[in-house]
């Protein structure tokens, strides 16, 4: 029996035994079963924290670009809006359009020319970079597609100020010119405005200063720009308070230079035909005995009374012509630089104008060779007092008289010499020498 016992126990521990071994199997094999799936698992998990990293990146690129859409959405408006604003301001009045683009220009609508003149320069003077608002200034610098309707209309409305710009400068300069010589010539041939037979006449220029003031204000918009910088405003034409400073921004300088043409031109006519008439009118006025060229023998012979005769009206009918035209001529010299061209660069080209006064150097020379010595000393004592700017034709003018009359006086101590040998070789020497011969 115990044997019996012995052979079950030992046949159930291997049957035990045998289990135990299989379940260990079983579980070994279901652990390497696990480690494969947990291999698995980790690289399907680190898989999918990568995919969760590109996804996350993905999503802040997106977001990213999104928000420079929205942005650049909101800048796009603002621009839009800023364009609006720039079209806005550049919207041409239509009563403005119709002055500067009409058919007629005439005297009595010059302050609505200048008013619309004055708007479309501020336009033109807005439309500059350095005088645009900051706002406008650096839309330059930033991308705009050239589809945007705004920004079609605002070079739409520059083509359009231009086309404003070069017709009204043309039809003004033209209506200048016209206006200038038409009033010239009215006052050349209106007798009442030279000196006449019996009546001498300051030259008066007041109408034509008064067109000058009347369009002042138009011509200012068509001459050389002044610099913002210079000390004082453009000075006021001749001396009149009436005239307005000079704008900073110009049309067009180039049209300038057939209207100062045509200025010059009927402004020397008029000024030659003054000067005519007041030397011929001055010299019949004066009223004097002529002095023998032979005033030698005259001396030699014992008869003085002929050199008794006062010539002084000579050198006062001189000095009057001096004192009219001379401030004249610098005042004019004054307006023509302040009205046309704002610098004392280009002074007036009186040609012609010296010829009535060589006339009357030569007349006074004929009356009395030795007036020459006052006339030399009027000569220079006005020379003297022209030093501005303005004074320099007026110095030229009296530096060829201060010549002529040297060279005048020259002409006569030769001739003086001359008269003087042949009274050496043919007088008889009785009693005291009339002279200290050679």
């Amino acid at each position: 029996m115990p044997k019996l016992r012995v052979a079950r126990e030992s046949h159930a521990q291997g049957i035990w035994r045998f289990f135990v071994l299989q379940g260990l199997e079983v579980a070994t094999n279901c652990v390497d079963d696990m480690d494969e799936w947990l291999g698995i698992f980790n690289v399907k998990l680190r898989h999918m924290r990568e995919d969760i990293q590109s996804v996350g990146n993905l999503l802040l690129t997106i977001e990213t670009r999104n928000n420079k859409l929205e942005v650049q959405s909101v800048n796009n408006k603002a621009l839009i809006a800023e364009l609006d604003k720039l079209v806005e301001r550049f919207r041409f009045p239509s009563e403005y359009a119709s002055c500067l683009t009409g058919s007629q220009f005439d005297e009595a609508s010059v302050p609505q020319y200048v008013e619309a003149c004055e708007w479309l320069t501020n336009a033109l003077h807005g439309l500059e970079v350095p005088n645009l608002d900051s706002t406008f200034a650096n839309i330059r610098a930033v991308w705009i597609p050239l589809s945007f309707p705004s920004v079609s209309t605002v070079r739409e409305k520059r083509a359009e100020l231009g086309i404003l710009k070069a017709t009204f400068v043309r039809k003004a300069s033209e209506f200048l010119r016209i206006c200038f010589a038409t009033l010239v010539d009215f006052m050349i041939n209106d007798k009442n405005y030279f000196s006449q037979r019996g009546q001498l006449k300051k030259p008066d220029h007041a109408d034509l200063r008064y067109k000058c003031r009347t369009y002042a204000r138009l011509l200012q918009h068509l001459k050389v720009k002044m610099q913002i910088k210079s000390k004082s405003p453009l000075l006021c034409l001749s001396h009149s308070n009436n005239f307005v400073t000079a704008h900073s921004q110009i049309l067009d300088g180039n049209c300038l230079g057939p209207l100062r043409k045509a200025y010059c031109s009927s402004l020397n006519s008029l000024l030659r035909r003054e000067a005519h008439e007041f030397s011929n009118e001055l010299r019949a006025s004066t009223k004097v005995s002529k002095t023998p060229n032979t005033w030698l023998e005259t001396f030699t012979s014992g008869n003085q009374s002929a050199n008794n005769a006062d010539t002084s009206a000579v050198s006062d009918a001189y000095a009057k012509m001096l004192t009219i035209f001379v401030p004249l001529l610098v005042d004019e010299v004054i307006v023509h630089s302040t009205l046309i061209i704002h610098e004392i660069t280009c002074i007036l080209n009186f040609s012609g104008l010296q010829e009535d006064f060589y006339v009357l150097v030569d007349w006074a020379y004929k009356i009395d060779p030795l007036r020459c010595i006052s006339l030399h000393g009027v000569t220079e004592r006005y020379l003297s007092g022209q030093k501005s700017d303005a004074a320099r034709f007026v110095r030229v003018l009296l530096g060829d008289l201060e010549s002529k009359i040297s060279m005048q006086f020259s002409r006569f101590v030769d001739e003086a010499c001359h008269q003087i040998e042949r009274s050496e070789r043919n007088a008889r020497q009785t009693g005291v020498l009339p002279y200290i011969p050679r």
